[in-house]
């Protein structure tokens, strides 16, 4: 019978070697990082913008929508800063740049997502087609970071 048992022991330990006695000692299992928070490096938003795109974070669940998206408003707001442009063309650009970079995989996903994003177009540039002022594409510069700052946070 000990001899049956030490065997089994043995044959234990054959198998999963110095890892079958110390299953204690395992380390807790980190949460995966965010793939935009190691690639993007985005200061703090203002309060205000935190709290007009936080809708953001409570809408895109999926983490790697969240990258995604991060890195597509990064993007774009670091670019609309040297765009020479008007109001429609901002949103044009917006949209075809979306549509190519997303494809189809966000059309339907998030409820209220476009409506957001088109309130903070709005919000900033009015609905009248106007040249985009510098003071106006600084605004969105802030907002369309505070979006990719928001969906990088961890949760």
């Amino acid at each position: 019978m000990y001899k049956n048992i030490l065997a089994i022991i043995l044959l234990l330990y054959a198998v999963f070697g110095e890892g079958l006695f110390d299953i204690a000692d395992k380390p807790n299992p980190t949460p995966e990082p965010n793939p935009a928070s190691e690639i993007l490096d985005i200061d703090k938003p203002s309060d205000k913008v935190i709290k007009d795109v936080s809708v953001f974070s409570d809408l895109i669940k999926d983490p790697s929508d969240r990258a995604k998206i991060a890195i597509f408003n990064h993007e774009f707001a670091q670019r609309v800063l040297t765009y020479s442009t008007d109001v429609q063309q901002v949103n044009d650009v917006y949209a075809l740049a979306g549509k190519l970079f997303f494809k189809q995989t966000l059309v339907d996903k998030y409820e209220g997502l476009s409506e957001n994003i088109q309130r903070i177009l709005q919000e900033i540039l009015t609905e009248e087609n106007h040249v985009v002022t510098v003071t106006e594409k600084q605004s969105l510069n802030e907002y369309f970071m505070g979006i990719a700052w928001v969906l990088i946070q961890k949760r």
